[in-house]
């Protein structure tokens, strides 16, 4: 978790471009006779010194920085962390690392995109959705928006044959009297026929899935105890079905979606809001943009960001 929020700074970077030299002899942090473990020092802004080596120093406050919240361990680990960065650091510019050009320009990446996720940020964390768009937004969906519902249920026992003739004779079994579950430990070719071809509390989604919708629409329609059928399936076998419950779908209450709404709109308002920057900013630079053909998209677009490795040299 550190080291990802290290990596949002860019200080990660320095590690990975240090990544192809050895690593310098372990050194053991040392306490001045002046500062003990127990004494903390304060640099010239007031925030607690955690480390320093030499002039440098991290403090408290750069740490809330990489890590909010970082309990003792966390600041002990982070302390670690960047003593060890610092050494290594130093020792890649003694070996000239710093001043190579591909060091130089991922490292320069790097820097850049620490500045890019504090303007995310700032753009992202601007965005506020009201109370009232919330409700807005619940009164026009609460019809379609399955999301804003309690899910509908659909009980049933059911037997599905090959073919149609099959299927009608096993419904004027039942309709004589036999029972259409023992009926469908005899006759059913589905995978729950040794239970009887007992659906209980299938979700509507699922019953439209694994029966399809001729299925689905004369189970919705059908009554408590009706016998359906025969019905031919997406899969083209045959069903019959007695219903056996049914619990209709039901609107939730505004109070109980109201955070998952909100929540859904900032995520989509937040995305749509950096975008909107982000194509404004290329719009007003168009005229200075130049792409080789290399850079030109002639497919779907690749929705991932492009990694940034280091090839460790052997």
């Amino acid at each position: 978790m550190f080291c990802k929020a290290a990596f949002r700074v860019g200080l990660c970077m320095l590690l990975l471009t240090i990544a192809s030299c050895s690593a310098p002899e372990a050194v053991t942090p040392r306490t001045t006779p002046e500062t003990t473990p127990e004494t903390t020092v304060n640099d010239v802004s007031g925030s607690e010194v955690i480390i320093s080596l030499g002039d440098k120093k991290l403090t408290m406050q750069q740490i809330e920085w990489m890590q909010p919240g970082a309990d003792k361990n966390t600041i002990a680990r982070i302390a670690d962390w960047w003593l060890g960065n610092e050494l290594l650091y130093a020792e890649a510019e003694r070996r000239g690392i710093t001043r190579e050009p591909k060091a130089k320009f991922l490292a320069e990446l790097m820097r850049k995109k620490s500045f890019v996720q504090q303007l995310t940020s700032q753009v992202r964390d601007a965005v506020e959705i009201s109370d009232e768009k919330v409700l807005a937004y619940y009164e026009e969906n609460k019809e379609t928006d399955p999301r804003l519902k309690q899910p509908g249920y659909l009980s049933f026992s059911h037997i599905r044959t090959k073919t149609q003739e099959q299927a009608q004779a096993a419904l004027e079994r039942i309709k004589a009297g036999e029972d259409i579950n023992e009926l469908a430990k005899e006759l059913s070719i589905y995978s729950d026929a040794k239970k009887g071809g007992v659906a209980k509390k299938y979700m509507y989604k699922t019953v439209k899935r694994r029966f399809g919708d001729a299925f689905f629409s004369a189970m919705t329609a059908a009554k408590k105890d009706d016998l359906i059928g025969p019905v031919k399936t997406k899969d083209n076998a045959y069903e019959i079905a007695r219903l056996e419950g049914k619990t209709e779908p039901k609107i939730l209450p505004f109070e109980k979606v109201k955070d998952r709404i909100k929540a859904r709109l900032e995520r989509t308002e937040k995305s749509e809001a950096f975008k909107s920057l982000l194509d404004t900013l290329k719009e007003k630079a168009a005229d200075k943009i130049v792409r080789s053909p290399r850079a030109i998209q002639t497919g779907k677009p690749d929705v991932m960001r492009p990694r940034i490795r280091q090839r460790r040299n052997r």
